[in-house]
């Protein structure tokens, strides 16, 4: 009879560390995964889109000192109006691909997840990015800001 309730035991405990095993493995293996995607931001978040296509924006929705956030050959583009120009700067994060926003205090494009900071030319000011964002071509065509 003991040997039947020490081989139940025995059971027991070898499936429990199985157990123990499998989630600690898991665990492991997605916490380097985070660690990779941490040192290599992925590839492709800022390829171009169809060439030659143009994105419309009226002119009043961009007041002087605001900003807005365009979708511009299927990625998004935030859109600044300054008094000395109008700009259009991809929004995703050449980090990690979090998208940024324009921050009106400190006159810069800003990365929510990594304090990064970038200027109107798409030049990394702070943090970590690796690279500057790209930036499309603007003008103003009567009423309309075209991004090219």
């Amino acid at each position: 009879m003991e040997d039947q309730v020490q081989t139940a035991n025995t059971g027991r405990r070898s499936f429990l560390n199985f157990l123990l095993g499998l989630v600690l493995l898991v665990g492991f293996g997605g916490a380097i995964k985070t660690v990779f995607q941490f040192l290599w931001p992925p590839k492709g978040i800022l390829g171009g889109g169809g060439a030659g296509s143009t994105t419309a924006v009226p002119l009043t929705e961009v007041p002087v000192g605001g900003a807005k956030t365009v979708r511009h050959q299927g990625k998004p583009f935030v859109v600044v109006r300054q008094a000395t120009g109008i700009y259009a700067v991809n929004a995703v994060c050449t980090h990690l691909g979090c998208i940024v926003s324009w921050d009106k205090e400190k006159k810069l494009l800003a990365c929510p997840c990594h304090t990064a900071f970038f200027a109107l030319n798409g030049s990394v000011v702070m943090g970590p990015p690796p690279s500057p964002l790209p930036v499309a071509q603007v003008k103003i065509v009567g009423e309309q800001i075209v991004i090219s």
